[in-house]
């Protein structure tokens, strides 16, 4: 009767089935006491708790990184919204905002507005900041730096769809436009 009783845990806990099949090695060969019986009980029971820390461990992981990825994507929503405000405010070389900007002058100011990033006001500089991503990676909010050759000449935000938000040159606005060079970096600030 012991033995079928110690028999189902180990079916029912597969990580701990070698722990108790030593215990039940232990009862059928001839040292099937009492004291036998306890330890592999006990040997059980630590797996058991092993494997309810492993699985509590995972969970509070996942939900850390659930958490981490929902204040992203409210982060990038805010960066996008804010992004999306400027639309039509014209081009003007050296300013960064609010009534007029030039490409890196409105990234700096709309991450800093959105999301409390500081960003330099030169594209060449902002590739530098966040964290690479690869562009199949990129997602919307995410900071775009077209270069020549290594150097940062042009910023926006990423809007998905190949698009991003920038203001382009002098005589334009601000406006989501396609990215038309495919010498560029993503990098990912929220």
């Amino acid at each position: 009767m012991r033995v079928s009783t110690l028999s189902r845990p180990a079916r029912t806990l597969e990580v701990g089935a070698l722990a108790l099949s030593v215990g039940l090695g232990l009862l059928t060969g001839g040292l099937g006491t009492p004291q036998s019986a306890s330890a592999a009980t006990v040997a059980t029971t630590q797996v058991s708790s092993q494997t309810s820390v492993a699985f509590s461990q995972t969970g509070i992981t996942v939900k850390a990184a659930a958490s981490q990825a929902a204040k992203s994507k409210v982060a990038a929503n805010r960066v996008m919204t804010e992004a999306a405000k400027h639309k039509g405010k014209k081009y003007k070389f050296g300013a960064s905002g609010p009534k007029r900007f030039d490409c890196s002058g409105y990234t700096m100011y709309v991450y800093k507005k959105a999301a409390g990033k500081k960003l330099p006001h030169k594209a060449h500089l902002q590739q530098r900041y966040g964290k690479a991503v690869a562009k199949s990676k990129a997602r919307a909010g995410d900071l775009i730096v077209i270069r020549t050759g290594t150097k940062g000449t042009h910023a926006g935000i990423y809007a998905g769809g190949g698009k991003m938000w920038a203001a382009p040159r002098t005589g334009k606005t601000v406006t989501k436009q396609k990215i038309w060079s495919k010498n560029y970096v993503v990098r990912r600030l929220v």
